[in-house]
């Protein structure tokens, strides 16, 4: 690929005081950290860059990675190839998948949470299942930090909650053991992003047999997801048991009818796709511990 003759202004500061002071001077510049939503929006020969470009690639503050008993820590240009060499004593086999779906194998290395997060026009792979699973994001500028929700991180209408002049810094992840899970990311490309993409999540907990505590979500790479909380509360108090029982045909049903009924776009067959996935999912609990 060639680049065009403009030549954009770069800034690469060491330090996150740097930055956030220089993003307060250059609100509109792009901020790049693994670049690789950047790339794959190219379109033709020409490599197309923005007139200014922050690189946080040389922060260590945003580069660190750790865990205590309750959380994960990572900052906002750790790769996903990093993340995923912490293996299973760190990683939950859930968040292993979904970090794994994130993106080709072949660019982990550059990829990373942070910016999947951050994507302004798009809810990308990692945005449904940071959802469900009540991430949040330290956000800060000159003027102070913040902590934010995943699932406050986007409006009604799917804008991106951060002003010009703030950075995404830090992602924490609770730590919270699921009795079962399924992360699926479906399409005609298993990495692309095309009309018939779409990420499934769905996690929950038992007691006995029983749910007591049932989350799910849908993304398809617009500017917003599909969850639905009182959806989610049908299957509270049900035991789950093989085949499709009642209240899960309950649910089945009440979620079919939402997906029809939302604005959130899913083709007939994806949400048949969808439908069966997660009756499979529900109506076979003995294949999770």
């Amino acid at each position: 690929m060639r680049y065009n003759l403009r030549e954009p202004s770069i800034f690469m500061p060491s330090s996150l005081t740097e930055a956030l002071g220089w993003k307060e001077r250059h609100p509109h510049a792009t901020v790049y950290a693994g670049g690789t939503y950047l790339l794959w929006n190219q379109s033709g020969r020409l490599l197309q860059l923005p007139e200014t470009i922050l690189s946080l690639r040389n922060i260590k503050e945003l580069n660190r990675f750790g865990r205590t008993e309750s959380r994960l820590d990572i900052g906002a240009t750790v790769s996903i190839q990093r993340i995923l060499r912490a293996g299973p004593k760190v990683l939950s086999p859930l968040l292993a998948k979904a970090l794994e779906g994130i993106c080709p194998p072949s660019v982990t290395s550059m990829a990373t949470l942070g910016g999947n997060l951050g994507v302004q026009d798009r809810c990308m792979a990692s945005f449904p299942v940071m959802h469900v699973l009540d991430a949040r994001c330290e956000i800060r500028s000159t003027r102070g930090t913040r902590w934010v929700p995943v699932t406050g991180l986007r409006s009604e209408t799917g804008q991106l909650q951060l002003q010009p002049v703030e950075l995404i810094t830090r992602i924490q992840i609770p730590m919270e053991e699921w009795n079962f899970f399924i992360y699926r990311r479906i399409g005609s490309s298993p990495y692309g992003i095309t009309p018939d993409s779409l990420v499934i999540v769905l996690v929950g907990k038992t007691y006995r047999g029983m749910v007591t505590e049932f989350r799910f979500a849908l993304g398809n790479f617009s500017s917003q997801i599909f969850r639905n909380r009182d959806l989610e509360t049908l299957l509270i108090g049900t035991r789950l048991s093989r085949g499709k029982s009642k209240d899960l045909k309950a649910f089945l049903d009440a979620l079919q009818e939402e997906l029809q009924n939302r604005k959130f776009l899913v083709t007939p067959l994806q949400g048949e796709r969808v439908l069966r996935i997660v009756e499979m999912t529900l109506s076979n609990p003995f294949q999770f511990p």
